[in-house]
């Protein structure tokens, strides 16, 4: 029948324990279409891919599969901003008005790029129901940098769950002409052949995965939960749902760096086992660079996310040493839905986990938690 669920790919039989909870979450119906992968210097130790593109479940999902890991993406683009900073074009601790002058108003004359790249900018609403002005850059950079901050930069984080897209990629155009998805395939993406993108050429449209959204369940009882919203909370409602064009063939060719990234669970393993590679001929990033990088910035309770977070320039970092295994000092992003990446500095490994069910978890992801755990119980 259409609904047999095929499981292909590859794993050191050291990693079978992975496999089987692979293969588990399918089995229990918490899977559509997935894919998990574990590198190192480059190269799987763990590659696997199950289950179906669709959700009438009629064609299997293939290797090549790419789909939208939401703020997934964010760890790509904190990637860039590094590059770029190891380049010379900027430095954390400089104001973000030193290269965008038109950002410097209304109380944002003092926010750095650190400051920035950890969402504490006070500028977390994209402040449109719109969702073409979400694929217009020049709209978008022109309405942040005249916003006013909803908190004093530099007191608090509050995730930037959009913004953060049209913010660093206005960077990134600024100090090289270039846009961020551009500067991502011409720097990294093309040379170490990274199956990811952002803003998707139409020669690779043919391999997109349906995302199939979660349904969105009211609560009727929280009127009696009476939960005080903060305003950067409040913020977030003058924004466009993006469950019902996730799909569209607009929402990928944009660049929207925080949200509209296209990959799998390969290219994004593969891209973090080189910026914490074993062999140091291959590292991306000097190791000065990477140690900036993945710097505590801030730590606390998140003004939108309403949980404990400590960030690095963009990067969530394993405070808690729950979402991505128990090393403290791996560093990546998780997206909406599900899919997460990340480096480990210290087994020099790049993880991933990439599918196409959606889930209404906004902290943490059981299935991807089960199968980093299920890694680390091998290595």
């Amino acid at each position: 029948s259409a609904h047999d669920i095929e499981f292909h790919g590859d794993s050191d039989p050291q990693f079978s324990k992975v496999h089987e909870t692979f293969k588990k979450l399918h089995h229990e119906d918490r899977e559509i279409g997935s894919c998990f992968a574990v590198y190192k210097d480059g190269k799987p130790l763990v590659d696997l891919w199950g289950g179906f593109q669709d959700e009438d479940r009629t064609k299997p999902w293939q290797k090549d599969n790419l789909v939208t890991v939401y703020s997934t993406t964010k760890g790509v683009a904190a990637f860039c901003i590094a590059l770029a900073m190891e380049k010379g074009l900027l430095k954390y601790e400089e104001k973000v008005s030193t290269y965008w002058p038109e950002f410097s108003s209304n109380g944002k004359e003092d926010i750095t790029i650190g400051m920035l790249m950890s969402h504490q900018a006070g500028i977390c609403s994209p402040e449109t129901r719109n969702v073409d002005d979400y694929y217009n850059q020049n709209l978008m950079a022109e309405k942040l940098a005249g916003m006013t901050p909803i908190w004093e930069p530099g007191t608090a984080s509050g995730y930037h769950s959009m913004t953060f897209g049209w913010l660093t990629s206005e960077l990134i155009l600024r100090l090289t002409g270039k846009s961020l998805g551009t500067f991502f395939r011409e720097e990294v993406g093309d040379r170490h052949e990274i199956d990811f993108f952002i803003g998707l050429p139409e020669s690779e449209d043919h391999r997109v995965a349906e995302l199939v959204p979660f349904d969105i369940v009211r609560n009727e009882n929280s009127e009696q939960q009476q939960v005080e919203l903060t305003d950067a909370q409040k913020s977030q409602r003058n924004s466009a749902g993006t469950l019902d064009i996730q799909n569209t063939k607009a929402w990928r060719q944009a660049e929207i760096p925080s949200a509209n990234g296209q990959g799998n669970a390969g290219g994004l393993a593969k891209l973090y086992s080189l910026i914490v590679p074993e062999d140091n001929s291959l590292k991306l990033l000097k190791d000065d660079t990477v140690n900036q990088m993945t710097t505590m910035q801030i730590e606390g309770r998140d003004l939108v996310l309403a949980v404990q977070v400590r960030w690095g320039v963009g990067f969530i970092l394993n405070k808690h040493k729950i979402i991505y295994g128990p090393i403290e000092g791996a560093f990546g992003h998780s997206g909406y839905g599900g899919s997460c990446a990340f480096g480990d500095p210290e087994n020099k490994i790049g993880v991933s986990y990439v599918m196409n069910r959606m889930l209404d978890n906004f902290n943490a992801d059981g299935r991807s938690i089960e199968l980093i755990n299920a890694t680390y119980d091998c290595l």
